[in-house]
């Protein structure tokens, strides 16, 4: 696939990434440990935009999955949960797979490397 595929689907992740955390802090504003999540729920449910998310945490992270509408996509803050800017081919790899889009790692990681490159 070419860069331009990844650059954009980096993008949506990104903005997934962004719109999740908003509303995970509004709906759980006492959750302020990024560190180490230690007051943070085990799992739970927002609404963004209409759309209904499930969550729970893992190690120092939450995995976000869409359950409507279909696909049910996946976001996996898996580290630096409080950084919504990063991405990385972990992210973007779960993020593809869960809309039916296959990828190797290796071109994962190319377009992660390429995406911080233009944006440093």
């Amino acid at each position: 696939m070419q860069l331009s595929f990844y650059s954009s689907r980096i993008h949506e992740l990104l903005n997934l990434q962004h719109q999740l955390l908003s509303a995970f802090s509004q709906s759980y504003p006492q959750a302020n440990d990024f560190t180490h999540l230690l007051n943070f729920p085990r799992s739970g449910i927002l609404v963004v935009d209409g759309q209904r998310w499930t969550f729970a945490k893992h190690g120092l992270g939450l995995r976000f999955e869409r359950e409507e509408p279909v696909p049910h996509l996946v976001v996996d803050m898996h580290d630096k949960f409080g950084d919504c800017a990063k991405v990385d081919w972990w992210r973007l790899t779960l993020f593809l797979e869960s809309m039916g889009i296959a990828t190797q790692g290796a071109d994962a990681e190319r377009a992660v490397l390429e995406h911080n490159r233009r944006t440093q």
